[in-house]
């Protein structure tokens, strides 16, 4: 599958980065070949709550990095998905004053980047939407931010690299890698031109066989990789776009159900949380409180893993520095809004064996030149940490 054909690329992993990183290199020439345990859109981006922002991005090169994928989002990759796309923006109603704070720090720091936001009277958001707001709150819009479905817009993808004739999928799980060679748990080798490890959170154990090491945030329950999203169903909520408050964000799913998210709550998530009745009730509160109505079911409470390495920021590259490696790796939070971009670029790169300047701060090898310790990295618990 190399030479006349195009160079040979094995994508490990099936979560949104592979595949829009797949779909990435077949147009690019390249065949590929996709390694998952499944068929399936699982793992973090199976819980991902699909905010599309940079909203709260440090430092300015990770900022930076997100607005571009923004850009890349509603120029390059959305308009091809254009029943799975919203670009409704984005609204903040807040009461708490530490919140507030934080919040019109972030404002000033967003726009003297370029990020469009500003304070907005609460009696044009309550015109909006929907909501019962208290008297004291303060309320801004991020007009250039929106949200996606992604479920259907990997389906799409899967679809089109099926078409293609550039793509087969291998089912199996990756055990080992060695150059281009990646070893399954049955035993069984697969070996390419080049390897690409986008396997979310399970990308620091592949490397590792491979002698590279990628730290990746604490993954101990309560810490930042953790976290709840509740699916509610409320007939004709009437919220057309993302809404953050001080201790409950929503989006819309369908005209009558909403995706929420309690960041205090996350303090309880991890790999073997309960989700009992307790939880569904504080829920179903919350959510009651803000939309003023009593109609609010709670379906379903997902546990959800985010994938953050040590220092937060996007991982991205070849692993050994050298554009004709074999072996790279996308690995990042924020993985709805960055990977199209990502995908774009790394594809780039590996076909073309010629390294972007635009990736060159999020290498992989920063870990291994810095001799980085894992990271204290914060959880995510004010209103537009995610």
């Amino acid at each position: 599958m190399s030479g006349e054909d195009g160079i040979h690329v094995i994508v490990v992993g099936a979560g949104f980065v592979g595949v829009t990183l797949a779909d990435a290199l077949v147009k690019r020439g390249a065949r590929v070949t996709m390694l998952a345990p499944s068929r399936e859109l699982e793992g973090a981006s199976g819980t991902s709550y699909a905010w599309l922002n940079s909203h709260r991005k440090r430092p300015d090169i990770y900022q930076l990095l997100n607005q571009r994928a923004l850009e890349f989002w509603r120029d390059r990759f959305g308009p091809a998905h254009p029943d799975d796309v919203h670009w409704s923006g984005h609204v903040v109603a807040l009461c708490d004053s530490a919140n507030i704070d934080v919040l019109s720090e972030r404002l000033e720091y967003l726009t003297s980047l370029g990020y469009a936001g500003s304070w907005c009277p609460r009696a044009q958001v309550e015109r909006a939407l929907p909501l019962h707001l208290p008297s004291g709150a303060v309320t801004a819009r991020f007009p250039s931010e929106g949200h996606c479905d992604p479920l259907p817009i990997w389906r799409s993808l899967v679809e089109s690299l099926e078409r293609s004739g550039r793509c087969r999928w291998e089912l199996g799980e990756a055990v080992g890698v060695h150059g281009p060679t990646i070893t399954l748990r049955s035993g069984a080798t697969i070996t390419g031109d080049r390897v690409v490890i986008a396997a979310g959170n399970g990308s620091s154990e592949l490397l590792r066989t491979a002698g590279a090491r990628l730290p990746m945030v604490s993954q101990e329950a309560g810490g930042p990789a953790w976290g709840f999203l509740a699916d509610i169903h409320v007939p004709a909520h009437g919220i057309d776009f993302p809404v953050t408050t001080d201790n409950l964000n929503l989006r819309p799913t369908g005209p009558d159900s909403l995706l929420v998210q309690a960041l205090d709550l996350d303090a309880a998530a991890g790999p073997d949380a309960p989700v009992d009745e307790t939880l569904r009730r504080t829920y179903a509160r919350r959510a009651t409180a803000l939309l003023g109505r009593e109609d609010v079911e709670v379906c379903e409470v997902r546990i959800g893993h985010r994938v953050i390495p040590a220092d937060g920021m996007t991982v991205a590259g070849p692993v050994d520095g050298s554009p004709k490696s074999a072996l790279w790796t996308v690995v990042t939070h924020s993985g709805i809004t960055l990977a199209p971009l990502l995908a774009s670029l790394t594809a780039q790169e590996i076909v073309e064996s010629a390294l972007c300047a635009q990736l060159d701060d999020f290498r992989p090898t920063r870990f291994s030149k810095m001799g980085t310790a894992d990271s204290d990295y914060s959880p995510p618990r004010r209103p537009g940490e995610q």
